[in-house]
C-alpha cells in the first residue's frame, strides 16, 4: 500500500471543520521539536498564496506544501515540498457525519521516501497526533 490514513470526527459542521483546519491551523498546530523544519526560527504555520508555509522569526519562511486542491468545505490537498525526490501528497476530506464532521487525512506516495521515513509515517504516528490536536481545538 502506497498510503496511510487517519480519521477523526469533530463536533462541528463541515464548513467550520474546513475553516478551522485551514484558516486557523496556526491556533491548533502544536509547536515542538518534530513539528518544524527549523525549530529555532519557526513562529507559525498557515496556508497562504497557494502554499502551506512555515513562518520564521526573521521574516523568512519555508514552503512545506504546495496546494493542489482547495474545495471548501469538502476537500483540500497539498504536494509535499520537503522530501527531495519524493512524490507525496496529503489530502484531507471533510464529510458530514451526524451532528459533526468526519475528517480523513490520506498521505500518499510513501514508496518514494527513504525506508526509515516511510516506516515512521506508515505507523501513522505523526498524522494521528496532528488530527488529535485539531480535534482537541474543536472540542474545547
Amino acid at each position: 500500500m502506497n498510503a496511510v490514513q487517519a480519521t477523526v470526527t469533530v463536533p462541528v459542521d463541515q464548513q467550520t471543520a474546513f475553516a478551522v483546519f485551514t484558516a486557523e491551523i496556526d491556533a491548533w498546530y502544536v509547536r515542538g521539536p518534530h513539528s518544524w523544519v527549523d525549530q529555532a526560527k519557526a513562529v507559525g504555520i498557515r496556508f497562504v498564496d497557494g502554499y502551506l508555509r512555515e513562518l520564521w522569526s526573521d521574516g523568512g519562511h519555508v514552503d512545506v506544501g504546495r496546494v493542489i486542491a482547495w474545495e471548501p468545505p469538502h476537500r483540500l490537498a497539498w504536494a509535499d515540498l520537503l522530501n527531495d525526490g519524493a512524490a507525496m501528497e496529503i489530502e484531507v476530506v471533510f464529510t458530514p457525519d451526524g451532528d459533526g464532521t468526519s475528517v480523513t487525512l490520506e498521505h500518499r506516495g510513501l514508496d518514494t521516501l527513504p525506508p526509515e521515513v516511510e516506516r515512521r509515517i506508515r505507523r501513522g504516528y505523526s498524522w494521528n497526533i496532528a488530527l488529535r490536536w485539531y480535534a482537541e481545538a474543536l472540542n474545547g
